[in-house]
């Protein structure tokens, strides 16, 4: 007898597997991959199950503010797949050819238990998903910035916003006014690209935004070289940047629930222990 004989004849031994799942492949094909042979053991069900009934209990008594669940476990244990997966499952944008991501993790679960309360949460508590991957989303050039400061600018990205803070506020301003794809019509006007291409080059933004800040908000900005996009450093409480994090998601998706979901927590605050607090 052969080695490979005493493997599963369904799956070919010779692709590449990946030593670590990563919030970042998120590629279609690679998602269903990493599902199809997603094992469930007894413990991880029962972690989803305790999670999942706390989840629902706190969403219908609607004392869900400010809840923080932290899941550990050594390297290897599972720790970002089990949230991966469930945030995948949660967020209804997520698709595998036309089929939710959520039926696919159902068909992992062992228990019909485990599926009825996937399946409930998901529908009667429809939730706007954040994951963020500590471990390769750091800010370019940022040494160890805090974990909100991260999370704020995947927000941005997220809700298809520059991540120049000055633009982001403008482009908040323009689709609270109703004056958004106007001015993304108007780039195009410009520059024959779309604005979703060209929003965080610094060289565009610079030459481009001052004038049509100008333009679309005269009274706010009298000549256009009033607005700058330079970001000079502002106090801001961490309270009313969740809160302005939180109103720029339900803005952006519609949804009242928001969850956030961070991978490599541990790691990214193990080396300076302040930034825990953060």
């Amino acid at each position: 007898m052969e080695i490979k004989q005493l493997f599963s004849q369904t799956r070919d031994i010779y692709r590449p597997i990946e030593k670590v799942i990563t919030y970042s492949a998120d590629q279609e094909s690679r998602l269903k991959s990493e599902i199809a042979e997603y094992i469930v053991t007894d413990s991880i069900e029962e972690a989803f199950q305790d999670l999942l009934r706390k989840m629902q209990w706190s969403m219908e008594a609607g004392d869900v503010n400010e809840i923080g669940v932290w899941v550990s476990g050594f390297y290897g244990s599972g720790k970002s797949s089990f949230t991966k997966y469930l945030g995948l499952a949660l967020d209804q944008r997520v698709k595998i050819e036309n089929t939710p991501f959520l039926d696919y993790l159902q068909g992992r679960m062992n228990k019909p238990q485990t599926r009825a309360l996937l399946s409930t949460l998901a529908k009667k508590y429809p939730v706007a998903v954040v994951m963020l991957d500590l471990a390769s989303e750091m800010l370019s050039g940022a040494t160890k910035k805090e974990v909100s400061t991260v999370l704020y600018y995947k927000v941005l990205q997220e809700a298809g916003f520059s991540q120049n803070l000055k633009v982001a506020a403008l482009e908040r301003k323009l689709r609270e006014d109703g004056l958004y794809e106007r001015f993304k019509q108007r780039i195009k006007e410009e520059i024959e690209m779309p604005w979703e291409k060209v929003q965080n080059d610094p060289l565009i933004i610079d030459s481009l935004i001052p004038e049509l800040a100008h333009e679309f908000f005269p009274n706010l900005f009298k000549t256009p070289t009033s607005f700058t996009t330079n970001v000079s450093e502002f106090v801001k409480f961490e309270n009313e940047r969740v809160a302005e994090m939180l109103n720029i998601i339900r803005d952006a998706t519609g949804k009242d629930y928001v969850i956030f979901i961070i991978d490599e927590l541990g790691q990214y605050v193990a080396s300076l222990p302040d930034l825990i607090l953060n």
